[in-house]
């Protein structure tokens, strides 16, 4: 089937000039409207980092994380500016003197000046698109690092290696802007990116899995994941990324039938499952357990779909719908990727699961403990929830009549006799043997 053409959100004008971006930035900071004045900024406040860069490529948000740095003083502004106009302020960093005010559904990171201008600061920021900024006090932009080119060329660039050992999460935030930005990784960036992988081992776990939910959040990231899955095992050898990882676009997400919610959610969960690669990684990066199990259910059922030469069993297939009940087009994602699904086959999965009344997609015992106690002289225990499990596998494949509830009772007396005459002759052959 063919698949619609990649696009990515905002595009920056092939000719834009400095003062043109001035221009939009001067438009966009009049649009917007923080939870305190521009005003109640110091004159010597600038504008920097994504909020700049998502301006200058059309794709600002009603209410973008800002990023603003101060020649000093960052901790003390936002406890000012929460004193006299609301909100929690968080200290990032006191050492380096940064600092966060949340406020409704507003992220205002404020930080003092790495050096001594603010051309110096901007030098020691991660990447040229990130680089850029725009002074609030005197209304102009400033690119010192060539940002404003790399926009308009689609090009992530490093400044400086050593701007990644600052903090090697950056590693992981390249891949992710590209992802996001439908951007081309410079040769020489790529080439820092992976030698400084091995000090991801320094960043906090949490902040590695987030950057990695991110990055699988964005359209296309299944341009990526590959190769981040490379730099992951170079802090982590143990951790080979699933196969298939770069075809697990959007596009093969449209064409299985997903959209929404669902294409977007289901999608990440294949990516990150496939990124993550192994348990040991998932229990590294201090995942839920509700996000171990979602792994280790995806993991399991995709090795017992590629090792199976034959159809699964009832049993089995049963499990697989009971253990993804919520999670089976994550499965398909990852199945048509490797080439063990076909698109038809995974398509009719597809409309199965998206009906809740499907009885192998969503198993159910058609009638609730309750009502098989009250009607077949039940006590609760582990006879009723064998009977309530047999119930279950009965319906998924159609040998129960859902809405007779009288033949639905006589399968249940038959299974009762059957398992009562089975615990007996058990009995005599115990007897017998003794």
């Amino acid at each position: 089937m063919p698949m619609a053409s990649e696009t990515t959100t905002g595009d920056a004008h092939s000719g834009l000039t400095p003062q043109e971006a001035g221009a939009q930035l001067d438009s966009a900071v009049t649009r917007l409207s923080p939870p305190f004045p521009w005003g109640a900024l110091p004159g010597d406040a600038v504008l920097v980092g994504g909020v700049v860069r998502d301006v200058l490529l059309g794709r600002l948000r009603d209410n973008p994380d800002v990023d603003l740095t101060v020649p000093r003083g960052a901790v003390q502004l936002c406890r000012q500016l929460a004193s006299r106009w609301g909100g929690t302020v968080v200290v990032l960093d006191q050492a380096r003197d940064m600092g966060r005010l949340v406020h409704g559904a507003w992220t205002v990171d404020v930080a003092a000046w790495d050096g001594a201008t603010m051309a110096a600061d901007l030098g020691r920021r991660d990447f040229s698109l990130n680089a850029m900024a725009y002074h609030l006090g005197q209304g102009t932009f400033h690119d010192p690092c060539g940002g404003l080119q790399d926009l308009v060329r689609r090009r992530l660039r490093c400044l400086a290696a050593a701007n990644l050992a600052a903090d090697p999460l950056r590693v992981l935030r390249g891949y992710r802007l590209a992802a996001e930005l439908g951007c081309a990784i410079e040769e020489r960036t790529r080439q820092w990116l992976q030698q400084a992988a091995p000090q991801l081992g320094m960043v906090a776990s949490e902040r590695v899995l987030a950057e990695l939910e991110r990055l699988c959040q964005a359209p296309l990231a299944h341009h990526w994941l590959l190769e981040t899955g490379t730099v992951l095992q170079a802090w982590l050898p143990m951790a080979p990324p699933w196969p298939g990882l770069e075809r697990l676009s959007h596009q093969l997400a449209v064409a299985l039938g997903l959209e929404g919610e669902s294409l977007t959610g289901q999608l990440a969960l294949a990516r990150l499952s496939g990124v993550l690669g192994a348990q040991s990684v998932v229990e590294r990066l201090g995942c839920s357990r509700r996000q171990q199990r979602q792994w280790q259910r995806l993991d399991h059922w995709r090795q017992v779909w590629t090792a199976s030469t034959a159809r699964l069993t009832e049993d089995q297939q049963l499990q697989l719908h009971l253990d993804l009940t919520d999670d089976l087009p994550a499965l398909l994602l990852v199945l048509l990727a490797q080439d063990r699904l076909n698109l038809e086959e995974a398509r009719l999965w597809l409309h199965r699961w998206q009906d809740p009344a499907d009885p192998l997609c969503h198993p159910c015992c058609p009638l609730s403990g309750h009502r098989l106690q009250q009607s077949l002289s039940l006590s609760p225990g582990p006879r009723l929830g064998a009977l309530m499990a047999f119930l279950r596998h009965e319906n998924a494949f159609g040998r129960l009549i859902v809405h007779d509830e009288a033949s639905i009772l006589d399968s249940a007396r038959q299974w009762l006799q059957q398992a009562a005459d089975s615990r007996q002759m058990s009995t005599r052959k115990e007897a017998g043997s003794s």
